[in-house]
């Protein structure tokens, strides 16, 4: 370390923590970002179609399982979690998906002001370089490649003009206009490799004099002293050490880790704190509560032809020709990531905007996303967008080595059930419309046998899972329960802000990397304000 004593204390480098990193350090503040793993030095890492191979890799990975969900059979949820510089950012598939306008108004109409559309926008295109170019929902010049897939793929064309069959319309950018439709997805790359905000916004961090990175270095413990945050307790090869803070300590862990940190440091449901053996510092109820995630339930066809990433997977020639292709000329199937294709629906005529997400994946694993079937085949999975469950994270003792409670609840309302249900018919309806009809050998998954309500019901409960979209334990509200007021700064203690996905209200209507990013432009913005 330099010294031990910063200006700012930022604890996680995932897709908000090097956002302010990087925003802080330029205006001058001494800065230091804490990630509890490593460099990001994995070439599955950088290579788009490498992120499986890191899905439970524990040397970059947190590995957590949640507890069993009772409404699911009692099946445990895995949870991969990035442990490396730029967090989830650096394992997950890359997709770009802001959510709707209305989730973002929705939120300024439950209190949150100066959180509505009109408000955040701006953070999305200031973050951003479009690389199809600058308009009224786009900006370029930011540091976050947002690109094409640089080929199309011929089962997502077929997916696409199915779903357009059906009366999706065709629409080209999920992020402008409306959400509405089916398309190609964007993603995070920047010319065909990985793009996360560890290499957005970070990139060669050891010219910044203004900031200092250390990796492997777990925060156990924010020092509180008289209701303010004075900097944290951290846990290195050469033991605990004490880093002090002149101005603020900021979170940046995730829907997992924040709150985990916080009721660590007492700051927490004061009974649970209690039965862990912590002082209460400051009794805020509401940490951990509101975890909110997207549940989604994949179906399965066995494909006749040999061109899905199964069929690549089998063969060490596809494999040798495709990693020939990347190695000299980034393209190929190595520099696409599988998830080519999504049509966003409504499910029932009281929804204003779509509640679903139908999504094309070029390959069939079954539920636990390993190997992929020894068959060419793909999934259509079914995905909802706006769920009423919500669950919570608790910690299991005063250690902060030791992995939280997490419990979801999905599955729970009558309201989530009828609406995945119709998400799965109408993937199914997707594989049974020309032209993606031809493709179909058969339905390896539910499989036609299982038509009935009950029947789908029950197959979504043995299937059906986490999308690993984890929101919503730091709660942002105007209201004095809320865990973070409308600045992110953390009721009960001064000095302390949370700035990550954790403090959403309500999920986004889509992949949550994206607006993860703008929370941390915001938040920093909020940040700089305070201090000019």
């Amino acid at each position: 370390m330099k010294n031990q004593n910063y200006d700012f204390i930022i604890v996680g480098a995932g897709s908000s923590g090097c956002v302010i990193a990087k925003r802080l350090s330029d205006a001058g503040y001494n800065t230091l970002l804490v990630e509890a793993g490593g460099k990001d030095i994995s070439p599955y890492i950088h290579i788009p179609m490498g992120y499986g191979k890191l899905f439970k890799n524990k040397k970059i990975n947190w590995c957590y399982y949640g507890e069993p969900e009772p409404y699911l059979n009692n099946r445990k949820s895995y949870q991969p979690r990035g442990k490396v510089l730029g967090g989830t950012g650096s394992i997950n598939g890359m997709l770009y998906v802001r959510g709707q306008a209305e989730d973002y108004d929705n939120w300024k109409s439950e209190g949150c002001v100066g959180w509505g559309y009109e408000d955040v926008l701006p953070y999305f295109k200031k973050s951003q370089h479009q690389v199809r170019g600058e308009n009224k929902y786009h900006g370029v010049g930011g540091p976050l490649w947002v690109s094409d897939l640089p080929s199309r793929d011929e089962l997502a064309d077929a997916f696409i003009k199915a779903s357009h069959n059906l009366g999706s319309p065709l629409n080209n950018d999920f992020n402008g206009e409306t959400q509405e439709g089916t398309g190609y997805y964007q993603v995070t790359t920047k010319k065909n490799k990985r793009w996360s905000t560890a290499r957005a916004f970070l990139g060669d961090y050891k010219n910044n004099k203004n900031l200092t990175v250390l990796t492997k270095t777990l925060a156990k413990k924010i020092i509180v002293e008289e209701k303010k945050a004075k900097g944290i307790i951290v846990s290195t090869k050469n033991g605990d050490q004490k880093i002090f803070s002149n101005f603020e300590v900021i979170l940046s862990g995730g829907t997992i880790n924040s709150p985990q940190l916080l009721m660590l440091s007492g700051i927490g449901d004061g009974k649970h704190l209690k039965e862990n053996q912590i002082e209460v510092v400051y009794n805020s109820p509401e940490v951990g509560k509101n975890l909110q995630d997207h549940f989604g339930v994949a179906t399965e066809y066995r494909c006749n032809k040999p061109i899905t990433v199964n069929d690549l997977y089998h063969s060490n020639y596809r494999k040798f020709i495709a990693a020939i292709k990347y190695l000299f000329f980034k393209q190929g199937p190595f520099a696409s990531n599988g998830n080519y294709a999504n049509t966003f629906i409504k499910t029932n005529s009281k929804v204003l905007t779509p509640d679903m997400m139908v999504t094309y994946m070029g390959w069939c694993t079954g539920e636990d996303l390993g190997v992929p079937k020894p068959f060419s085949a793909f999934t259509i999975l079914a995905e909802h967008s706006r769920p009423d469950s919500r669950g919570f994270i608790k910690i299991k003792s005063n250690k902060a080595e030791e992995h939280p409670v997490i419990q979801f609840n999905f599955f729970e309302s009558k309201h989530d059930r009828d609406a995945i249900i119709k998400g799965v018919k109408f993937a199914r309806l997707i594989s049974q419309t020309d032209p993606i009809k031809a493709y179909v050998k058969e339905e390896i998954s539910p499989g036609l046998n299982v038509q009935s309500y009950e029947e789908l019901e029950n197959y979504c409960q043995n299937v059906g899972g986490s999308l690993l979209h984890c929101v919503g334990t730091c709660r942002m509200g105007k209201d004095h329960n809320s865990v973070v007021d409308l600045s992110l700064k953390v009721r009960g203690v001064d000095n302390l802000r949370v700035i990550d996905a954790s403090i959403m209200p309500r999920i986004v209507s889509g992949n949550t990397q994206a607006a993860a990013i703008m929370i941390g432009e915001k938040g920093s913005d909020l940040i700089l304000e305070s201090y000019r």
